[in-house]
């Protein structure tokens, strides 16, 4: 193994880069849920009830790390929305 220096790559540059894009939106998108899933005090156990009664068959434990991660398909999302009574989200930048 060598300690020699080896330059950053601009291909591995630009994926760090992409990278870090990637968790911003995954970050934005987690915030969205959890915001919604608070102003409607409902907590995750809830959550398992409520997707529970359109056929979505899910466990607290899962449900809690998915979003904590803030890694899901928008398909998970929309079925979060459904479940609590979301029929409009607010997705304007307020980081300005």
């Amino acid at each position: 193994m060598s300690d020699k220096y080896v330059p950053e790559t601009e291909k591995s540059a630009k994926h760090r880069g992409q990278a870090a894009v990637a968790q911003a939106w995954e970050a934005e998108a987690k915030s969205i849920l959890k915001a919604e899933l608070a102003r409607r005090d409902v907590s995750y156990k809830t959550l398992v009830k409520q997707l529970a009664m359109l056929g979505i068959s899910d466990d607290e434990k899962a449900i809690a790390n998915r979003i904590s991660r803030g890694k899901f398909q928008f398909t998970f999302f929309l079925q979060c929305m459904r479940a609590i009574g979301v029929v409009e989200v607010d997705l304007r930048d307020r980081s300005r």
